[in-house]
């Protein structure tokens, strides 16, 4: 195409589109729902990991911070690190049980233990505005959050281990909350290291975790490998301000991409509306496309003018829904500074605009060709014809060669921006297969319909007519409002599951407490006090060390891995257990267990997690690293776990003989009924204070906060999707409103009552709203069974009330989409159309 030929185009494109806009309404709304949800993830997810870069070392609470359980970092480390200029501050984290000494309230906390350094970045506030230096000198400085779990009316009491500290004050603000760990699990309790050496908590074996905090002078921060290659066989883990808090960034990576996908599947929802706009805007056309070609308009220069006209609503389209998804994460913003402990600034990145816009270009041309290269066939001779020209034929080679590149190159993309190639591939085969059904199904009805309408009654003919004549809208009524409504289904039936495990279906035998750091010493007295509880039952005493996987088969971990899904396995310090009998709720899958008399050669016991994870089998060795020794033992067996039933259970088990004399602690389970968990808890904490109790029905409570927050976000996407298909639908429906009307008037003269149309219509999309909301739900069943047992490994169950709500309220949005579109038809007066 030349230059001159592409300005011609532009110009008569604007001519043409100049009173038209009202005919793209439908197609801009398609690409702007899709858009925007994408956008405003986008955004949101940019905001909370650029956040995280931007404050990186306020975050972390240093430079550097090399964590090791046990003991803490090495002496030589110390002067390495020293004698090249860096301050170094040491914090120690654990998770006791703290009591408030006048009512004998107790709560599980985190509990972090600071030098007179601390903090090396940011600024830790309290509530009274005191110096936190000075504050905690006197005594504890609490989580506000403390005062109605330990009944607090002032600022009192509060006994660690086994010494009894005022509450010097309320914590405001912790700049370090998040730093280079995990969500928070419980409430933050902090205390000076003077302090703490009062608890007695500091124990062989306990489950301590000591940070060595490293503050670099400005403009002199060394490369972090120089440190880890100068210790290789160190058992610490370094963490720097560059990768702040890893846990939350790979949620936010995550919840991202979900997030994307499923705003990407309400933008290909929006596609087919936007296929169907630009047919109907087409075929109004068809008469000027005639007349180019009639006056020997050449090819190329037709198609720069539509090409133009598509280019500008795109254009227009894009623009749109970019601006929108930039406001709305000024309305999200205030939710997420609630929930993440570290201070968020939207970040407006390239990327943040430049992947939904890709996203929304490959679309739109995606759809847009095939309406238009039907159009451009249009023969001159339509000019001489009667009657309304509809444009049937399928569009050329080159145009159908470039709509399959579209497509791959879509699909490309959507590999590209993902975190995880496995789940983007599922999204992809999902979405293929999910179409495929739902056109078949529609193709399907609709020749069943056009069969079956000659051998029905009057009504039920008028509707089968309208499945199955020319121009129905069958199929696209069950792949733009199926595919949104089969995402809808597939996640409220996982949500359904997840909260059926953690609460309804809860075995009987699942234990009330978890007891974590039960020292060698206190074991025989903790048992005697759970034996002395009248209804306390099951108690499991299983000893506890930690450690990390460092080497499968003699090759390093990292290396070694061969399913990125395990990385879980890596990425922190993992428990490792001795026993002698096989655990409950776990089946031997390959291998066998050993002797209870067993004594030779070390054997593990693994998980099906590390067989996938790194391809392991009984017979092969792996090699765990436990208070800086290294254990090399052979797999004797590979295990699948109930994890639901909520016991004991290691992902890699040694047989005895191996980690006996290592110092560790050990960790219990007990049965309790709930009205008598208050009491235990009591019980215990005050006679060991440094034992940790994690009250099972707590546990399950966060968690449940955690599945709320993710599945709202969800939800919110799949009615997003769930929304432009109800687009797609009332642009269909439109399309066929001239043809409906006609039909109307032809019925209404030779004598049918309008009930009978108003009832033929009730039949038809009663019809089309229960297969597709039937399918919808079956299709939900299997994508909530796939997630649930094949990906996640854990117990699948059938709900058929909430499957009974999906279905009904797909089948009543179908409905009423429909008779509210179509309803005004049946009123069009014979008289107008008899006039004309």
């Amino acid at each position: 195409m030349t230059l001159s030929e592409s300005f011609l185009g532009l110009k008569w494109a604007l001519r043409d589109i100049r009173g038209a806009w009202s005919s793209f309404i439908l197609v801009l709304i398609c690409l702007v729902i899709g858009l925007t949800a994408i956008t405003t993830v986008q955004i949101m997810a940019g905001s909370i990991l650029g956040s995280i870069q931007q404050n990186g070392r306020t975050i972390l609470g240093a430079d550097w911070i090399a964590r090791q359980i046990y003991s803490p970092v090495g002496e030589v480390e110390r002067e390495w690190l020293s004698s090249r200029g860096a301050e170094l501050s040491d914090a120690i984290e654990l998770r006791p049980m703290v009591i408030n000494p006048d009512t004998e309230d107790s709560a599980l906390v985190e509990l972090k233990v600071v030098d007179t350094s601390y903090p090396l970045y940011g600024t830790f506030e309290l509530e009274s505005g005191e110096d936190f230096h000075t504050a905690i000198k006197r005594g504890a400085l609490l989580d506000p959050s403390l005062r109605d779990k330990l009944s607090y009316s002032g600022d009192g009491r509060v006994q660690i281990g086994g010494n009894i500290f005022e509450v010097a004050g309320w914590i405001k603000n912790e700049p370090d909350r998040v730093g280079g760990g995990r969500f928070a699990l419980a409430p933050r309790v902090m205390l000076s290291r003077d302090n703490f050496s009062k608890t007695g908590l500091e124990n062989p074996g306990s489950l301590i975790t000591y940070q060595l905090r490293v503050k670099w002078p400005d403009g002199k921060e060394l490369k972090a490998d120089s440190f880890k290659n100068a210790f290789p066989d160190a058992t610490w883990r370094l963490t720097t301000h560059e990768n702040a808090s890893p846990s939350i960034q790979r949620f936010v990576n995550n919840i991202l991409q979900f997030l994307t996908l499923v705003g990407l599947s309400a933008l290909l929802i929006g596609g087919i509306g936007i296929a169907n706009g630009l047919r109907t805007y087409f075929e109004a056309r068809l008469t000027s496309i005639a007349i180019y070609k009639m006056v020997g308009t050449s090819q190329r220069l037709l198609r720069a003018v539509y090409f133009w006209q598509i280019s500008i609503v795109t254009f227009v389209g894009v623009s749109i829904g970019l601006a929108l998804g930039a406001i709305l994460p000024w309305a999200g913003l205030h939710f997420v500074r609630d929930f993440l402990p570290f201070p968020i600034v939207l970040h407006y990145k390239v990327l943040g605009f430049a992947i939904p816009a890709v996203f929304s270009i490959l679309t739109m041309w995606l759809f847009a060709l095939w309406p238009f290269g039907q159009a451009e066939r249009t023969s001159p001779l339509i000019l001489f014809r009667q009657g309304v020209a509809e444009a049937n034929e399928r569009p050329s080679f080159d145009l159908l060669l470039v709509m399959g590149l579209l497509a791959i190159e879509l699909v490309v993309f959507i590999f590209m921006t993902a975190t995880d190639q496995n789940i983007a591939l599922s999204f992809i085969g999902g979405a293929f297969v999910c179409f495929v059904i739902y056109v078949s199904l529609g193709h399907m009805i609709s020749v069943f319909a056009a069969r079956r309408a000659g051998h029905s009654t009057l009504m039920s003919r008028l509707a089968l007519i309208n499945l199955g004549g020319a121009r129905n809208a069958t199929i696209l009524t069950l792949v733009s409002i199926g595919i949104g409504l089969t995402v809808l289904s597939g996640i409220t039936l996982i949500d359904r599951n997840l909260r059926g495990i953690l609460t309804e279906n809860m075995p009987k035998d699942a234990p009330a407490f978890f007891f974590v750091d039960i020292q060698p010493d206190q074991k025989d007295a903790f048992v005697s006090e759970i034996d002395s509880f009248p209804s306390a039952s099951n108690l499991v005493m299983t000893p506890n060390l930690r450690g990390r996987i460092k080497a499968v088969n003699g090759i390093p971990a990292d290396k070694a891995l061969k399913d990125t899904r395990e990385r879980w396995l890596l990425q922190n310090d993992r428990g490792f257990t001795y026993l002698n009998v096989q655990p409950a709720h776990s089946e031997i899958t390959a291998g066998d267990w050993w002797p209870q008399d067993y004594k030779g050669p070390p054997l593990v016991s693994v998980v099906d997690d590390v067989e996938r994870g790194f391809g392991v089998k009984p017979g092969d060795t792996i090699t765990v690293t436990i208070l800086g020794r290294d254990i090399t033992a052979t797999i004797a067996n590979v295990r699948e776990v109930n994890w639901t039933n909520f016991t004991i259970n290691f992902a890699i088990t040694f047989s005895p003989g191996v980690l006996e004399a290592a110092p560790h602690n050990w960790l219990a389970t007990v049965v309790a009924p709930p009205e008598a968990e208050a009491d235990l808890q009591k019980k215990i904490s005050a006679l060991f204070p440094n034992i940790s109790l994690v009250r099972v029905s707590d546990a399950v409570q966060s968690l449940q906060a955690l599945l709320d927050q993710m599945v709202m976000a969800v939800r919110i996407m799949a009615l997003l999707a769930l929304v432009t298909g109800v687009f797609v639908l009332s642009g269909a429906l439109l399309a066929t409103r001239m043809r409906r009307s006609y039909d109307a008037v032809i019925l209404k003269v030779l004598g049918a009552p309008q009930s009978l149309l108003l009832k033929s219509l009730c039949v038809e999309f009663a019809l089309l709203g229960g297969v597709a909301a039937l399918l919808a739900g079956g299709l939900g069943l299997i994508i909530s069974w796939g997630v649930m047992v094949p990906l996640m490994d854990w117990s699948w169950n059938f709900y058929p009330m909430t499957t009974l709500v999906i279905i009904s309220g797909g089948a009543f949005v179908i409905f009423m989409t429909g008779f509210v579109m179509l309803k005004s038809v049946l009123s069009n007066s014979v008289r107008s159309y008899l006039q004309e």
